[in-house]
């Protein structure tokens, strides 16, 4: 799958891409390097399928762009009756009852994970409530590294990956295993908000 990468979200330098990438085995290197570059709009060219394992990489993709604040453009193949747990993700493009509720349901940072010392700290809003989860010990965290890095959760320690999965940080849907909480790279709301 490919990405059309743009200078600007809108307006003349919005329109045309200044380039094509196919999407990268390293999402977070991937998206940093489209942030450094200065690139503000990325499109999806295909539709992402939110219940194939295929859409893995695609959706690390945009939950690492979501994470610097870039906009995205992208439709999904169907919508799951479990879109809730992508709902952190930008919504995709399009008209159905799910586009707008998941238009309703989503805001920036919904779930996020900090790494301090010693800790991984994951706040998940997905359900509607604050779920914090505080990971310390070092075995959990290696796996948290591992997945936030692109590792396919099937490739990953299973007792781990079930633990993630039963608080459904690990999401599987269909034949999709996908790791879902993204490191903020940018604050997503202007200081003078707060």
């Amino acid at each position: 799958m490919e990405i059309e990468a743009h200078l600007h979200h809108r307006g003349r330098l919005g329109r045309e891409p200044v380039m094509r990438q196919r999407i990268s085995t390293a999402a977070p290197e991937q998206a940093e390097a489209l942030f450094t570059d200065r690139i503000r709009r990325v499109v999806f060219t295909e539709p992402i399928g939110l219940t194939d394992d295929t859409a893995r990489r695609p959706l690390d993709l945009l939950r690492e762009l979501a994470a610097w604040g870039m906009p995205v453009e992208w439709t999904a193949a169907a919508i799951p009756l479990e879109w809730k747990w992508f709902a952190h993700l930008p919504p995709p493009s399009g008209t159905s009852a799910e586009v707008d509720a998941w238009c309703t349901a989503f805001h920036p940072g919904k779930c996020v994970l900090r790494q301090g010392p010693g800790f991984i700290q994951i706040r998940d809003r997905r359900s509607g409530v604050l779920d914090c989860y505080t990971i310390d010990e070092p075995y959990l965290q290696d796996v948290v590294h591992q997945l936030a890095a692109g590792l396919n959760p099937n490739e990953c320690d299973p007792a781990a990956v079930a633990l993630l999965i039963e608080h459904g940080l690990v999401v599987r849907v269909g034949d999709l295993a996908w790791w879902a909480p993204a490191r903020l790279r940018r604050w997503p709301v202007p200081a003078m908000a707060l």
